[in-house]
């Protein structure tokens, strides 16, 4: 027999791992000195330990180890079998996608190699300016006819530029600037007005002919994305006589993801009158150059806050707080707290709202994306009035099959998202906060949490949860979870709806907490 440290060291799995995977039930010693304590292994056991780190290699969770080793040879045969095809389909679908890459790269190559990117800073350049949404891109040469028509000749410069201010295609009603450049002052009455385009940031620069102009703007745009730089603005034709054309794209270098950027957001309240009420987003923009009040860019479907409310004396809700000047925000995994500016301007009949919202970029070094809502009313709401509640379910706790203890084991949007066989948590299961829950007979529930601040496991109070047939109850937030049951290769699971504040506040489908038996 062997002692548990030379099936350590032969196994080469360490000794606190084989004590575990005996509590765990995975690998038992076959005997314990009852006067020493000392665990001894037959010889037999150094061929489980291969299976058990080979199982590991290739997937298996240890609740699955322990029923393949429980099982018969046949039984392992078949997981083995099952794996294997398993494997060599991921192996063919892997191929085939390397051979699309491959081909994807040589084309991209083969179209940057046309253009010669760099990224620099650039001049200053004057304008005689005009902003106008057009149907079509064969505007562009009549309005620029039109603009040097206004211009005195002698403070004419030799290049025009065009303005792109979409984020995204578009097929049309461009949002597009025009200008000329000039040397000196417009005269008083011209209708055009004066603009000087400065490119303080970086800017992505690429010179083409007229021709090339479309195949250049997309390839100056792949470039950037690949090589992980943020757009901070619009794109801009700079029109030379000879008619080449340099594109500029403002950006940022991005770096490595810093997870523990936080601010401190215990700033003492002043009192905003203007920022007090009811909020619609309206657009979300990479720089306010780009906002017009008739022609949003972005589709507020896609975003992650529709609305916000600035409620009475800063209170918060949801992740997010206020003072005067700043939005204060506190979300995300990891959690990160910032201030964010606002400022809010009336425009035509409409009143908006601009905020400098830091979200992934800006830690990686780039820059705040621009929020732009537009005010629907200045009512003084309380929280109770914004906050969406559940009809409360009025039916018994009957369900039997839910009785017991579950602990939690991933965290996902929707169950057809769960894989028990593989790691499909949206955060890692260390950083979950449900920990356990136990059903009761009667409705009563017994849960546990992990605590944001110190990452103890604390148990709820006894009267902010119950439940009911095929539903969770939580009593202050008036929300009513379902719960459903399904069985994985004779492991139970339960998947219990989560209502956070992004269901109760931000309107958003509830995620799903998932538990196993």
């Amino acid at each position: 027999m062997y002692k548990i440290g030379e099936l350590s060291k032969l196994s080469k799995i360490p000794v606190k791992t084989l004590r575990y995977y005996d509590r765990e039930g995975i690998l038992f010693p076959d005997y314990i000195d009852p006067s020493s304590g000392y665990r001894y292994y037959n010889a037999i056991k150094l061929s489980d330990c291969y299976r058990i780190v080979s199982l590991k290699e290739l997937g298996f969770h240890l609740s699955e180890i322990r029923e393949i080793l429980s099982g018969s040879q046949e039984q392992f045969r078949k997981v083995v079998e099952t794996k294997r095809q398993e494997l060599c389909a991921l192996k063919k679908q892997t191929e085939h996608r390397l051979n699309i890459l491959a081909n994807l790269d040589s084309v991209f190559q083969e179209d940057l190699s046309m253009f010669h990117i760099i990224i620099r800073k650039s001049d200053e350049i004057r304008l005689a300016y005009k902003r106008k949404i057009i149907s079509d891109s064969s505007e562009y040469d009549p309005i620029l006819n039109e603009l040097h028509s206004q211009i005195p000749k002698e403070i004419i410069g030799s290049r025009m530029v065009i303005v792109d201010y979409e984020t995204e295609f578009v097929d049309k009603n461009f949002d597009t600037g025009f200008g000329i450049e000039i040397t000196g002052k417009l005269p008083d009455n011209c209708a055009l007005s004066e603009k000087t385009l400065t490119f303080q940031d970086d800017t992505a620069n690429l010179v083409c002919t007229r021709k090339e102009y479309e195949k250049a703007a997309k390839i100056l745009n792949q470039y950037v994305l690949d090589n992980h730089y943020q757009m901070i603005g619009s794109i801009y034709q700079i029109i030379y006589p000879d008619h080449t054309i340099e594109i500029k794209l403002p950006v940022a270098k991005l770096d490595n993801f810093n997870p523990n950027y936080s601010e401190d957001i215990n700033m003492p309240f002043m009192e905003d009158n203007e920022a007090i009420g009811h909020w619609k987003l309206f657009d979300c923009l990479p720089c306010k150059e780009m906002f017009h009040p008739q022609k949003p860019k972005s589709t507020a479907a896609n975003e992650f806050v529709q609305e916000l409310y600035f409620l009475p004396n800063g209170e918060k809700y949801w992740c997010f707080g206020w003072t005067k000047g700043f939005l204060l925000s506190d979300y995300g995994y990891p959690h990160r707290k910032c201030k964010n500016k606002y400022t809010i301007e009336k425009i035509g009949n409409e009143i908006y709202m601009f905020i400098e919202f830091k979200g992934e970029s800006y830690f990686k070094g780039g820059c705040p994306e621009l929020w732009v809502f537009r005010k629907i009313d200045s009512k003084e709401y309380q929280k109770h009035q914004i906050q969406i509640t559940d009809e409360i379910p009025q039916i018994p706790a009957e369900d039997s099959s839910v009785l017991g203890k579950w602990q939690v084991c991933a965290w996902i949007k929707t169950i057809d998202a769960f894989d028990p066989y593989k790691n499909c948590s949206l955060i890692p299961y260390g950083e979950l906060y449900w920990r356990s829950a136990e059903f009761k007979e009667g409705g009563a529930i017994s849960n546990c949490f992990r605590n944001l601040e110190d990452n103890s496991v604390c148990t709820d109070a006894p009267d902010v949860w119950r439940w009911v047939t095929g539903y969770v109850i939580c009593k202050p937030r008036s929300t009513a979870c379902r719960y459903i049951i399904r069985k994985y290769h004779n492991t139970e699971y339960l998947f219990i709806q989560w209502k956070s504040g992004d269901y109760s506040f931000g309107r958003k489908e509830p995620s799903w907490y998932v538990f196993k038996r």
